[in-house]
């Protein structure tokens, strides 16, 4: 299952800091930092692109097999027989003439991307060859790109600095996730500045937010990075763990998980347990499993397609069986955890006990399949959705939280982060 593509709602760019609390006894909130925000700059806006006929367009043959095979994937084996409300009998005479028109490779893509994009259900997609090559690669965990070495998460006010590669230009300018970038060459970070990627030798000038300090500015030069997408983990005084696991995409992050746990447990038996899958857009199934059989055992749930039922079920571990912790294990959730991060945190709450901090996930949890085309591209397809055993379905729904803190973490330090505060108080662990 790859990554839900949903996006919830953005916070406001001001938001209320006020935390709703359903539990008792619940700290008081600090106030987060404020970030200011650059005046826009204005940017010209360019006409759109003449499309060019090339000498690598498709023939109209191989375009109408592929856009036959696509849509009768699509008519056989989509998760919902109504098709979400979507006319996919009517949309084929008008995507075929589309495509039959098309005038060069990329027009002919944007067809297909735009035909499965129809279905609306943030998780099913078309992926054109070069993209299907930049997803295996990203599924690696271990792909060279080139650019300073961060992956961000866009944000209203800039971008959220998720991960920074070891010996990468932003690492050697000490910036680090959680900071915010929110200038690039002295005009607004956007979401369309990405992870900052460009060519080799090329600088970029970003300022960066970080909470409790001042504003800085840093000259970066772009050059090949490794990346190196790993959870990150850290043990709490009160014999508290603490991971973070970024994403369940990377192919041997359930391995990675294992290990960070294994690390733990090696510095002595641990009480209670954080995991924080805030952000975390799901994922591998097999990278759910791995993780979820650190916790819990046999059949946790079904997947269902259109005219059949298959079980979860969660074998043993090959690392630490922390089923049985005295303290009790806490999972953080926010807007952007989804799909099988999703599943995870609801098996956990459901099965494992474990208590939810924070705010209603994004309830995007079908599961997709990859099907590989002739041209080398690639149409991912929601095929199953999932129930927990007993019978919650979490699409449209997502993982409610057993205490509701609705606060804008991303805001906050580490040592400030009210969601981690108030899992370290349900555990009982002291003050880090």
């Amino acid at each position: 299952m790859a990554p839900a593509s949903a996006v919830t709602a953005p916070s406001p760019a001001t938001p209320s800091w006020e935390a709703e609390i359903t539990l008792t006894n619940a700290p008081t909130v600090p106030p987060a930092t404020t970030i200011p925000i650059p005046s826009p700059v204005p940017t010209p806006t360019s006409p759109p692109p003449t499309v060019t006929p090339t000498s690598d367009l498709l023939s109209l043959d191989e375009r109408l097999q592929i856009f036959d095979e696509v849509w009768r994937i699509v008519d056989e084996k989509y998760l919902y027989a109504d098709f979400g409300g979507v006319d996919w009998e009517g949309l084929y005479p008008e995507y075929r003439a589309r495509v039959m028109q098309a005038q060069s490779r990329d027009e002919f893509y944007a067809v297909m991307i735009d035909l499965v994009a129809q279905l609306n259900d943030n998780h099913s997609r078309f992926v054109p060859p070069a993209a299907v090559e930049a997803e295996d690669a990203t599924a690696s965990g271990r792909e060279i790109r080139v650019g300073i070495g961060v992956i961000v998460q866009p944000k209203p006010d800039g971008g959220f600095v998720q991960q920074v590669f070891p010996e990468s230009p932003a690492a050697r300018a000490d910036i680090r996730p959680r900071d915010r970038i929110i200038a690039v060459n002295g005009r607004p970070y956007t979401a369309s500045d990405g992870d900052l990627q460009g060519a080799v030798g090329t600088s970029v000038r970003l300022t960066i937010a970080r909470p409790g300090a001042k504003l800085r500015d840093v000259l970066l030069t772009r050059q090949e990075v490794r990346s190196s997408i790993l959870p990150y983990y850290r043990r709490f005084p009160g014999d508290i763990g603490y991971v973070s696991v970024p994403t369940l995409w990377v192919h041997d992050m359930g391995e990675q998980v294992s290990g960070a746990l294994t690390d733990l447990v090696a510095g002595g038996p641990l009480r209670g347990l954080i995991l924080d899958l805030r952000s975390n857009r799901g994922g591998w199934g097999d990278v759910l499993s791995a993780v979820l059989s650190h916790f819990v055992r046999g059949q946790v749930g079904v997947f269902f397609g259109r005219d059949y039922v298959r079980p979860l079920v969660i074998n043993p571990p090959a690392g630490p069986d922390l089923r049985n912790l005295s303290a009790g294990l806490v999972v953080l959730v926010d807007e952007d955890t989804a799909s099988y991060a999703e599943v995870m945190a609801a098996v956990l709450q459901s099965e494992a006990q474990a208590i939810v901090v924070g705010t209603h996930s994004a309830g995007n949890t079908e599961t997709i399949y990859a099907h590989a085309l002739r041209d080398g591209s690639r149409l991912w397809l929601a095929q199953e959705g999932f129930r927990l055993r007993d019978g919650s379905n979490l699409e449209g729904r997502g993982v409610v939280p057993d205490v509701l803190l609705d606060v804008d973490w991303t805001r906050y330090s580490e040592d400030d982060d009210p969601q981690l505060l108030e899992a370290l108080r349900l555990l009982g662990g002291g003050p880090k």
